[in-house]
């Protein structure tokens, strides 16, 4: 049983773990090399692909009943510290920019990987040496990421257990933890990398759905939504807003201080929009809300976002609405919310018309 742990059995069964893990690592660096084309990536793919070379080579090994002897220990050590350099210099490209300093850094101490494992035990304390140097320079950078920690951790917990047996001789025990916190190692770079393609494809779905400057959805997503709500029957209701005055606003202080009251307005329907509905920007200064819960008093809440917009910022807003029936259909409710907006506006600015009195009004007029 302990040759499963100590000798070339173990070589092959361990180098067999970690090449499969590495190989799904290459794999994933080089479709994000490929389509990002960050150095990041690039910093990435290199090492692992080093370090995969270097397992198939010790899983060759293995298979050969080769001995463990002073080389082969030197080249694991230079490898595996190396990659974790790498590993830790691609992360850190992941968050900053590579300064002039950072990169004679890095050669300092891929030198020393390369040098200090001719010394007995010299390498192994290296490799433990290494640890302050992710911890100091690199998991800042992560904002507290426990995953980053954790593969520290296991990179640590590897180090010690090698230079154990360094100082005891080889033990089952030891080389198996050894071996196994690499492997842990290797799993959890996978695992933040990992978690580094959801963020990406969150940001590219934000992206497209959203209006950068103001943070709301953009005019794609807001009638993609209404045609499916409608599609569906939903009882929703349409809130057309337009910023008052927008234009001499933009002319007198200048487009930031306008970018700066749309950032402000766009926070106030954010949060009026966030337990009955979405908002999103339509165009310009026009600002469109979906109410989608059928008990909301339609009049009090256009009413209290009319007041907000004149109290919490330098602007005011007209604001027409209309509730959509069944057979609604998307232009039809945008043009009838725009048309009871419209109404506002040219009737004093700053107030709310609902499309229904719109409607009462020219039936009115019209007898």
């Amino acid at each position: 049983m302990t040759q499963l742990f100590t000798e070339s059995q173990g070589e092959v069964y361990y180098s067999s773990l970690s090449i499969l893990v590495l190989i799904l690592l290459l794999l994933q660096t080089s479709r994000l090399l490929i389509h990002r084309k960050k150095r990041a990536y690039f910093t990435l793919t290199v090492v692992i692909g080093i370090m995969l070379l270097e397992q198939i080579i010790v899983l060759i090994t293995g298979f050969m009943q080769a001995g463990a002897g002073t080389m082969s220990e030197y080249f694991r050590i230079l490898f595996y510290s190396a990659f974790f350099i790498g590993a830790n210099m691609g992360i850190y490209q992941m968050y900053e920019e590579t300064s002039k300093r950072f990169k004679r850094l890095s050669i300092t101490f891929l030198v020393a990987a390369v040098l200090l494992p001719i010394i007995p035990v010299a390498g192994s304390l290296y490799l433990l040496a290494l640890t302050a140097m992710s911890v100091i320079m690199v998991y800042p950078l992560t904002a507290g990421n426990k995953k980053f920690l954790a593969g520290i951790v296991f990179y640590t917990l590897s180090s010690v257990a090698h230079l154990g047996n360094q100082f005891f001789g080889p033990l089952a025990g030891l080389n198996a933890l050894d071996n196994l916190m690499r492997i842990g190692w290797y799993v959890t770079l996978f695992i933040i990398l990992f978690d580094r393609v959801i963020e990406i494809l969150e940001d590219i779905y934000h992206n497209s759905t959203h209006d950068a400057l103001t943070g709301l959805h953009n005019p794609y997503y807001i009638n993609t939504t209404m045609a499916f709500k409608i599609s569906k029957k939903a009882p929703i209701s349409i809130v057309f807003i337009d910023l008052d005055n927008f234009k001499r606003l933009n002319d007198t202080f200048g487009h930031e201080e306008g970018d700066k009251a749309l950032k402000s307005v766009a926070s106030i329907l954010i949060e009026e929009a966030e337990e009955v509905g979405i908002a999103g920007r339509y165009g310009g200064e026009e600002i469109v809300l979906i109410v989608e819960e059928p008990e909301v008093n339609m009049s009090e809440l256009t009413e209290r976002i009319r007041a907000r917009i004149e109290n919490e910022t330098v602007v005011t807003a007209s604001i027409g609405y209309v509730v959509a029936g069944e057979e609604g259909a998307t232009d039809k409710l945008i043009s009838e919310a725009d048309a009871a907006m419209y109404k506002a506006k040219n009737s004093g600015k700053n107030k709310v018309v609902a499309y229904n009195e719109l409607v009462e009004n020219q039936n009115e007029t019209a007898v």
